[in-house]
């Protein structure tokens, strides 16, 4: 099986490897698979720090559509996507709290599916410095981590959680959502 991956960031390689060795060990048809990783840079026209679900979801969805259209011969193209989005609701009025997420979308050549992480609230001083002084989460969670590139190890969800939650697991069950509709032979989506 070939898997198209929309980026070359490790941790999200290793979120799409892990998430489909763990489908061929939950599936027992996908048992004899052998699955073929291809990842690419991709490009959006979604900003590069997404400060909105739609952002990050599109940005999922351009980034698969792109690695599907790149890739010749693949079975799955997979676009996977970051970023913070801000909800409010009546009841919490007028409180806005700000989310970590993790969007991917799993795309054949005929359709897709998408695949969430958990939403992690954010605390206030990363949320300001994102939405009210326009600073990238790489650089903010850099600072306030006191670490180097953590986007490309634990990632903000590794620091926020101490690693309960890391980068590389919060895409692994994004992927694992998105892929279900696929080879779960009894989903009814």
């Amino acid at each position: 099986m070939k898997i198209g991956i929309g980026s070359q960031n490790k941790t999200k390689v290793q979120a799409v490897k892990s998430a489909c060795h763990k489908l061929q060990n939950t599936f027992p048809y996908l048992s004899s698979e052998k699955f073929e990783f291809i990842s690419i840079a991709t490009q959006t026209p979604i900003p590069d720090m997404p400060l909105s679900q739609e952002q990050i979801i599109d940005g999922a969805i351009h980034r698969a559509h792109y690695v599907y259209q790149q890739i010749k011969g693949l079975d799955f193209a997979v676009g996977l996507e970051g970023g913070t989005f801000p909800l409010t609701s009546p009841a919490m009025a007028p409180d806005i709290i700000y989310f970590l997420q993790n969007w991917v979308y799993v795309y054949n050549g005929k359709t897709g599916f998408l695949g969430s992480s958990p939403a992690l609230p954010l605390p206030d001083e990363i949320a300001r410095q994102l939405y009210q002084q326009h600073r990238e989460l790489a650089d903010v969670i850099d600072e306030f981590s006191g670490k180097h590139d953590v986007r490309s190890n634990q990632g903000a969800f590794g620091i926020l959680t101490h690693n309960l939650i890391t980068r590389t697991y919060s895409f692994e069950i994004s992927v694992i959502n998105a892929f279900i509709p696929f080879f779960n032979k009894d989903y009814k989506g």
